[in-house]
């Protein structure tokens, strides 16, 4: 490859991630390795099944779709633009390709071959962290693996299609700078042409944007008759999720208009766009929600749950992002309980009681990814009859802690459970708790804190939850030294590497020769980012994944350290939830004889940032010469 082409390659790739986090003398020796492959319209790039080429690729001009095949059904899995990279998943595995690639337009790949790949996979951290940690787009990791199984409530429902009912149109003497306002206004990603009849004449999607107006720097007064597609291609509303798929990929194309009898010949009632097709395919999460909220027998809310765990598997296994998963799962737990509590308040007649159930420690940060031990509590509003009204409570929270029990999550080993006298109490007793924590912090007091200074209310009255968090940062302000004994609780776990940089493991006892990925790998990070958010006062943001988001923007100079712990800690996550899938146990213990080397290397780059953490917590502390 000529120097010229090569300075080209490098010059592209150097703005996009994770080419961008590579320096100049590392992106010139990969693109000198890199083959410029072209591709025609409709041309395959891979097919399923194929064995792996020896290159991952990334699209340098161009549109590729990446689909799948599955019961004899041709699914739309992804689609990729320039700078996106895919075909990686095989490269890593080793196995042949789990879907197709083909070019839906004229198409220049760039493709990379496999030992420079794996070498800056080896070598550097950011670069390595990007692809493991579910973000590399169009590498199909969002939606690829095994499409929907095991979601679907309502088998007769899997097929059917949901589309945008909003009709966003305008005429064809319509200026090209006026329809993109349109779109920008009502956030639309196509807006129909149409005659005064209201018949459609046409579309103008973002791609048409971007490929005939920007690309081709035509005038922006120019009138959209001349940019639009025409005719539009069209569907009648009774279409399935697999024939929208198929004429897709047949055509080539992203929109479709949905028309009273599918011809333009009658009123359009609305567009189906490729995400539709993607959420379709799914069996969305809203379906298990609403089973839930139509039923009010524990033993379905059961069966749910049961399905949520196959829905997280699923999601695992296409790689979603562990934060959406954690969203999604924690709304369904939330759900469950909101149910238990209201019809406990019903038969008890606790409706004037004034009070709160507060999720702690995994489920208050909302990162319960599997059902494991419970732990809650119950705040409520003090009155002249508090011991009466506690009474009251602790009936409700043991319905509560049982119907959670029968849904699969095991009562807590510390009975740090609602139903324990001590963790319901009013809020003044809370308040003495609190304070007692922070003022007389003992390795018991820090260890309480850190798990329930991660409350969050999921029933009830939101007043005393926020009043209990104001309280609570004002302790920790008038204390003076608290964040010293947390920060060094936070740094008792340094990063779990031996000399010869192997993971270290359990020596002895049931779980030997495996690693404990939960206290050595995640609650360093939980702890470090509990810390620096309660040093800021960030509020009502307990996730460890959101406290890191926020500390790029509170700690500027170390923001990319702060997004590379978020990035370590969701790829902790999900390897902790797909062992506990596996074993169906917590997935705490990881058996790393059975991880390949690119995992195992995965996981020692995660633990750069928790040694970075600890660093800093040790010297902005004083921990050297805190006592």
């Amino acid at each position: 490859m000529s120097n010229l082409i090569t300075d080209r390659v490098a010059f592209f790739l150097k703005d996009f991630p994770p080419f961008s986090f590579l320096g100049k003398e590392e992106l010139d020796q990969l693109s000198v390795s890199i083959t410029v492959q072209y591709f025609k319209k409709n041309q395959v790039i891979f097919s399923q099944g194929d064995e792996n080429k020896g290159f991952c690729f990334v699209l340098r001009q161009g549109h590729v779709k990446l689909t799948q095949v599955q019961s004899g059904e041709s699914s739309l899995v992804d689609q990729c633009e320039p700078g996106d990279v895919f075909g990686v998943r095989s490269i890593l595995s080793s196995n042949p390709y789990v879907m197709s690639a083909i070019a839906s337009e004229e198409s220049l790949i760039y493709a990379i071959p496999k030992a420079i790949f794996q070498k800056n996979l080896d070598t550097h951290q950011r670069f390595a962290l990007f692809f493991a940690s579910g973000y590399a787009a169009g590498q199909a990791v969002v939606l690829g693996g095994q499409q929907g199984a095991g979601l679907s409530i309502d088998v007769t429902e899997e097929n059917k299609l949901e589309y945008s009912k909003r009709i966003i149109s305008c005429e064809p003497e319509t200026s090209i700078q006026e329809a993109a306002a349109i779109m920008t206004r009502e956030r639309v990603g196509s807006i129909i042409i149409t005659e005064k009849n209201d018949l459609a004449l046409g579309i103008i999607t973002d791609s048409d944007l971007r490929r005939r107006v920007v690309a081709q720097g035509l005038d922006l007064n120019t009138q959209v008759r001349k940019i639009m597609s025409s005719p539009v291609a069209t569907v009648a509303p009774e279409i399935t999720v697999t024939e929208v798929q198929m004429l897709m990929i047949q055509q080539g194309i992203h929109h479709l208009l949905v028309t009273e009898d599918g011809t333009l010949a009658t009123k359009a009632l609305g567009v189906i766009s490729d995400h539709d097709i993607l959420i379709s395919r799914l069996n969305h999460p809203s379906a298990l929600l609403k089973a839930i909220k139509q039923s009010n027998e524990v033993n379905k809310w059961a069966e749910v749950r049961n399905k949520a765990e196959e829905m997280l598997k699923t999601y695992l296994g296409q790689e979603v992002s562990v934060a959406l998963v954690a969203g999604l799962i924690s709304r369904i737990n939330d759900l469950i309980i909101q149910k238990a509590i209201a019809q406990s308040v019903e038969r008890l007649d606790l409706h004037e009681v004034d009070f709160c159930w507060v999720s702690l420690g995994s489920e208050g940060r909302e990162e319960q990814l599997l059902r494991t031990d419970q732990d809650n509590a119950i705040v409520f509003a003090d009155t002249e009859d508090n011991e009466m009204i506690q009474k009251k409570l602790l009936e409700l929270a043991g319905e509560v802690n049982e119907v959670l029990m029968s849904c699969g999550f095991e009562k807590c080993p510390a009975d740090i459970m609602a139903r324990n006298p001590k963790w319901c109490q009013p809020l003044s007793v809370w308040k003495d708790y609190f304070s007692d924590w922070i003022f007389t912090p003992d390795p018991k007091a820090v260890m309480h804190s850190t798990i329930f200074f991660d409350f969050r209310n999921v029933f009830g009255s939101k007043k005393l939850t926020e009043e209990l968090t104001d309280f609570l940062f004002d302790q920790i302000q008038k204390s003076g030294t608290f964040l010293n004994h947390l920060a060094r609780n936070a740094t008792q776990n340094p990063p779990p590497l031996s000399f010869f940089k192997h993971l270290v493991v359990e020596r002895s006892g049931e779980h030997a020769h495996e690693f404990d990925i939960k206290k050595r790998g995640m609650m360093p990070l939980v702890d470090a980012a509990r810390v620096l958010a309660l040093q800021h006062q960030v509020r009502g943001m307990n996730s460890t994944l959101d406290r890191f988001k926020a500390l790029q923007r509170l700690e500027p100079k170390y923001a990319d350290l702060m997004r590379e712990a978020a990035q370590a800690y969701e790829i902790m996550m999900r390897y902790r939830a797909k062992s506990g899938l596996e074993h169906t146990d917590s997935g705490r213990f990881i058996e790393i004889s059975k991880l390949n080397k690119l995992e195992k290397q995965i996981i020692k780059n995660a633990f750069q940032p928790v040694k970075e953490l600890q660093e800093i917590l040790e010297v902005r502390f004083n921990l050297a010469y805190f006592q």
